[in-house]
């Protein structure tokens, strides 16, 4: 807290604020005073130094200048200083109130457990699933445990019976338990807790609402977007996803039929149409069922991986991936490796740091952390960018599976971007860009992974032949598993977007029950499943949080990367040609080019379409990315 106090004392620095904008407004009459004198025919009048003057203000200049001005006034430093006094007290207050809500959402003990009367078939729970939930009722002070109760240790829980309501508990009933009233159960209760949240987040969106309009924004949503974003605007957002929902309804209601119909044969044509909480388990059964290859492995080694993740960024953009020893004292932790990045011409362009594995303490998500960003020095050399990727996969000798795998190559495609910027600023290095673009790399490092002509790279004896007929039926699996549902998949997309723009709009909920109506009439609208009026999925959504007003920008990065792939590497996913494009157009500009002027450098004009006042890419790569046919 006191880092982030001292940062928004910096923030309210007048004295910075206004140089800033003396700066800008300098530039801005040279601008205007060359432009004048461009029109004149007496262009010999200007005045002298105005040229060298105008110069000291390049392109990226100007951004680095502008942005730095949105980024005072998102504090409130132009206000008067009552509005200065406003801000500051509303800053600390959604400090505080954010980092209690991901508390709550991330804390197992806050999410409490039900009593499930009958029904819980212990034996239809795994052995890691029992050992988990027991666990997670020995923090929560109960002494009720999952345990075999019958002759030879099978049979089933006496009642009472307690099921913990941590998500991982819930997955398990939900895609283990044949009872539909113990999932329909344990999936309500879970979606009211942590109670905590209901107000706390009716009450945070408000004040987030409140700030920005003191700023003299609409909404937080309108202030995210007008930040440096590609969609410009929430209306635009708001029309992507419903684009997107319309071409994929009608697939996502012949999935839902699926669903339907494996419903009636497992329990019978009077069941009632496949609600929430039968998702999981539904989609299981079919998948369980469906013909496989079962000489063909899942897993990936991870030595395997980085092999593979080397073999390929040498062959698209000709980087050379080293491992070089720690120097003492470097490392911060036992089995942390150090990979040297360097160009095959351009020379060393980096540091990444893989911290791979859990160990107490430690951040639990895959994560993508620039330690020193690139910039250009003062004497005329490029100080290159140290990268840390942080994951949590089981052990150094274990094998990954393919969604690790994925996890892998997706942080690697963040630290490209990273390695691959050169810009004159570090304020706009690698993915110090707009949200709704900065994850294109990311998602289309993964088609590395999913695509059967480069998996074999990620396996061993990746020349062999047999090798390359695992892959493919590797990578026939994984597109499968991926694209069974992927329409249903895509609505809970552009439902938790939908809702993200719904609380951070210009009328956020003004209490729980209205929260609850504004859910209902999003689900209702939206998806395949029967809507719940007691269903409250932002309880647990700590997105709302970290990602208030741009959660969208999943959605457009999928679509993007899908199209980027398509355009460039369809025909051959290693081609040189096409990786050089895609490093100098997209991951060199770093954040110092306008969004929508680097998108349309990659993909030409016709990939983007002006909606609300903003930009959206053409929807067709979202539903191309979950497997969704497109009209022709």
């Amino acid at each position: 807290m006191v880092t982030a106090k001292y940062i928004q004392k910096l923030n309210m620095h007048q004295g910075l604020y206004s140089a800033v904008v003396r700066s800008l407004q300098h530039h801005d009459r040279l601008q205007s005073h060359s432009s004048a004198t461009a029109s004149s025919q007496d262009s010999l009048n200007r005045p002298q130094g105005s040229v060298a003057e105008d110069q000291e203000y390049n392109a990226e200049t100007v951004i680095v200048g502008r942005a730095l001005q949105k980024d005072f006034e998102q504090r409130g430093v132009h206000l008067d200083s009552h509005g200065q006094q406003q801000a500051l007290q509303m800053s600390e207050d959604l400090a505080t109130m954010g980092m209690a809500i991901t508390q709550n959402a991330s804390d197992s003990s806050r999410m409490g457990a039900v009593q499930v009367l009958n029904g819980v078939w212990v034996e239809e729970l795994s052995p890691s699933w029992r050992n988990h939930m027991n666990t997670q009722l020995s923090l929560l002070g109960s002494k009720s445990q999952f345990r075999m109760h019958g002759n030879g240790g099978t049979g089933h829980l006496m009642p009472p019976q307690l099921v913990p309501l941590d998500q991982s508990s819930v997955n398990g009933i939900v895609q283990s338990i044949n009872d539909e009233g113990v999932r329909q159960q344990v999936w309500l209760a879970s979606r009211q807790t942590p109670a905590e949240n209901k107000q706390a987040i009716v009450d945070f969106c408000i004040l987030r609402r409140d700030f920005a309009q003191l700023l003299g924004f609409q909404s937080h949503a309108h202030l995210q977007a007008g930040l440096a974003s590609l969609a410009g605007t929430p209306n635009a957002v708001v029309s992507f996803l419903d684009q997107a929902h319309v071409a994929s309804r009608d697939r996502a209601a012949e999935e839902y039929d699926v669903l339907r119909q494996r419903k009636e044969r497992l329990m019978g044509s009077s069941s009632r149409p496949p609600q929430q909480w039968d998702r999981a388990y539904l989609m299981g059964a079919i998948k369980a069922h469906r013909t496989i290859d079962s000489s063909v492995s899942m897993y990936l080694s991870l030595h395997d991986c980085l092999r593979g993740l080397g073999a390929v960024l040498k062959q698209l953009t000709g980087i050379l991936l080293e491992e070089v020893p720690m120097l003492p004292g470097e490392s911060w932790a036992p089995g942390v490796q150090k990979m040297l990045a360097v160009h095959e011409t351009d020379g060393e362009l980096g540091v990444i740091y893989l911290d791979l594995f859990p160990r107490q303490g430690k951040f639990g998500q895959a994560a993508h952390f620039t330690l020193r960003c690139g910039r250009k020095l003062k004497n005329g050399e490029y100080q290159t960018p140290v990268i840390a990727l942080a994951c949590n996969f089981e052990q150094s000798h274990a094998l990954l599976t393919h969604h690790n795998a994925a996890t892998l190559v997706h942080e690697f495609g963040h630290a490209l971007h990273s390695l691959l910027s050169r810009t004159q600023y570090q304020h706009l290095s690698g993915t110090r860009g707009a949200m709704d673009v900065i994850e294109v790399p990311s998602h289309f490092m993964e088609n590395y992974v999913n695509d059967a002509r480069t998996l074999p790279l990620f396996m061993p004896d990746s020349s062999k032949a047999s090798t390359a007929r695992k892959a493919e039926a590797m990578a026939k699996q994984v597109k499968q598993d991926r694209h069974m549902f992927g329409a249903l998949d895509l609505e809970t997309q552009v439902c938790h977007s939908l809702m993200d723009q719904m609380f951070h709009s210009p009328e956020p909920p003004q209490s729980q029950a209205a929260a609850a109506d504004a859910l209902h009439e999003i689900w209702s609208k939206y998806s395949s499943f029967p809507s719940q009026r007691d269903h409250s999925p932002h309880l647990r959504f700590a997105h709302l949080v970290n990602y208030g007003g741009s959660y969208y920008s999943y959605a457009y990065a999928m679509c993007l990367a899908s199209c980027v792939w398509e355009k460039l590497f369809q025909d051959d996913p290693l081609s040189r040609h096409a990786g050089n494009a895609l490093r100098h157009k997209l991951l060199r500009p770093g954040g110092a080019k306008d969004p929508k002027d680097l998108i349309t450098g990659v993909l030409g004009h016709e990939s983007l379409q002006q909606a609300g006042g903003g930009y959206m890419p053409q929807s067709d790569g979202l539903l191309h990315h979950y497997g969704i046919p497109t009209a022709a």
